[in-house]
């Protein structure tokens, strides 16, 4: 009888009939006593049928009754590894081993532990070791490509995705060379993968990474035609709506983007509520609220996410960035100093405090801040630039020159360096020199009120009236709320006509 039973179960697997499969093995329990075919089997149904709890309870009765089934044992590490206990699953895994039960896919669950622990030599160890005795195994060669990938060895991981990919092109196998080329930047040769993909119940996830990718090529339009696709094939969540604010955003459309992003907000103020750890989604609302450039907004969610998580690294930058944005230099500082004191020595955070310095009318502590960074990073145009104008504020007018020179070197491009040297030429009297650098400044794109206005007030000191005037009536035509000005025009006219 027990016979007849073990062979019906084995067929009712081959046709894939699970549930009729564990009935069966209830219906004869009676063989358990003496017979490890129940417990081992039962655990790698309920396995498959990913009922892990449940699979656990008749593997540990089985191993407290048949201590060397190193079957049950291998069952029992794949149900704690799914279970996200990592540790256990090993250890069971390692005794069946041990126990002389050593096939290739326990030498691959034993890599996966070691991959979940971002242990990715180890894991490609197990992997290969797998690989040797099961080479044509997708699962195996798709992991041990994800490892090659983590480790930076990326024409290992193309060579066995690639090969996983050629001996069954599912869709696990496009999403994995999908995300391989997204990670290698080639985001069109990405969608062609991902364009390869037809199975409805992957259309949603399909549209979004295709849009993501055209977001990252700047085609916003393609991606919004793809983002409406996922909605349409029912993809309704905080990323769906946060990447359509990003796509409208790209196109200069602030009123649809701010619609999506508060949509996205929405939902993980709902996320919330449901969720124990609210500290990443606090992560995610503050990164949208600095999209919107609601720095307010931005403040809200960085103080709510402190109650969660005070004095964190991550948050405390945000906190200098959104204070710098709302010209709250003195806590901008304080925000910075911290970073700087707790191991974030990177350029961006030598910037950010030497701005607020700068701006704070703390200009000799910038000086010294930037001195430190340009040891430290080297020189670029930005803090040649930022030198002058805090020498500028001090009045060194030739030591700001010295520096603007500097910068202009470095960005022969940025209008705002010979804008600034023309004007130290013009607290030094040199006229010229400074005539010079501002028609500079101008020929690089800058068209605003203050270039036309000092501009004005160069050509006036130089004697040259009307091509001040008309400068100072091009500054006023820029709506340049300065006062002084109109009067300025009207005592140069007045000149003008004296002298006529």
């Amino acid at each position: 009888m027990s016979l007849d039973y073990k062979q019906e179960f084995a067929d009712l697997l081959a046709e894939n009939r699970l549930e009729d499969a564990r009935i069966l093995l209830e219906k004869y329990k009676i063989y358990a006593l003496d017979d490890p075919f129940y417990y081992g089997n039962m655990g790698w149904l309920l396995n498959h049928m990913e009922r892990y709890q449940e699979a656990e309870i008749y593997l540990l009765k089985g191993i407290h009754q048949f201590g060397e089934d190193g079957w049950m044992h291998s069952q029992l590490g794949f149900c704690y590894d799914r279970q996200r206990r990592i540790k256990e699953g090993m250890e069971e895994l390692l005794t069946a081993l041990e126990l002389g039960f050593d096939e290739a896919w326990i030498h691959g669950e034993i890599g996966w532990c070691f991959k979940e622990a971002h242990e990715y030599e180890q894991a490609v160890n197990c992997f290969e070791d797998a690989l040797l005795d099961d080479p044509n195994n997708t699962w195996l060669l798709a992991q041990a490509a994800s490892c090659y990938l983590s480790l930076d060895k990326k024409e290992q991981a193309l060579e066995y995705y690639l090969k996983s990919y050629q001996l069954d092109p599912d869709s696990d196998a496009c999403f994995d060379l999908a995300n391989y080329y997204h990670q290698k930047e080639d985001y069109e040769r990405e969608i062609q993968y991902l364009e390869k993909i037809h199975e409805k119940e992957h259309e949603p996830w399909k549209e979004f990474q295709i849009a993501n990718a055209y977001i990252s090529l700047h085609r916003a339009k393609d991606a919004l035609e793809h983002l409406k696709k996922a909605e349409a094939a029912g993809k309704d969540d905080t990323s769906l709506h946060a990447l359509m604010g990003d796509a409208y955003r790209l196109l200069d459309d602030m009123e649809h983007a701010n619609a999506h992003y508060d949509r996205a907000l929405s939902y993980y103020e709902k996320a919330i509520h449901r969720e124990k750890e609210h500290y990443w989604i606090y992560q995610e609302m503050i990164w949208i609220a600095h999209k919107q450039r609601d720095w307010k907004k931005k403040l809200a969610f960085l103080k709510r996410a402190e109650k969660e998580k005070k004095d964190d690294m991550w948050l405390m930058y945000h906190f200098a960035r959104c204070y710098s944005d709302l010209g709250d230099y003195e806590h901008a500082e304080n925000a910075c100093e911290f970073c700087l004191s707790h191991g974030e020595q990177g350029m961006d955070m030598f910037d950010l405090y030497a701005w607020n310095l700068g701006r704070d009318g703390k200009e000799r502590k910038a000086i010294e801040v930037l001195a430190k960074r340009l040891k430290r990073f080297g020189a670029d145009g930005w803090a040649y630039g930022e030198l002058g104008w805090n020498y500028l504020q001090l009045q060194e007018y030739e030591k700001a020159l010295e520096y603007f020179v500097k910068a202009r070197k470095k960005e022969p491009k940025n209008a705002m360096h010979p804008s600034m040297s023309g004007w130290c030429h013009y607290q030094l009297d040199e006229l010229e020199d400074a005539i010079c650098d501002f028609t500079t400044a101008m020929q690089l794109g800058r068209k605003d009120g203050w270039i036309f206005a000092s501009m004005a007030e160069v050509l006036a000191k130089a004697d040259r009236k009307e091509e001040a005037i008309q400068y100072y009536e091009q500054a006023l035509a820029q709506e340049y709320g300065e006062d002084w000005i109109p009067e300025e025009v009207a005592k140069l006219k007045k000149e003008e006509v004296a002298v006529s």
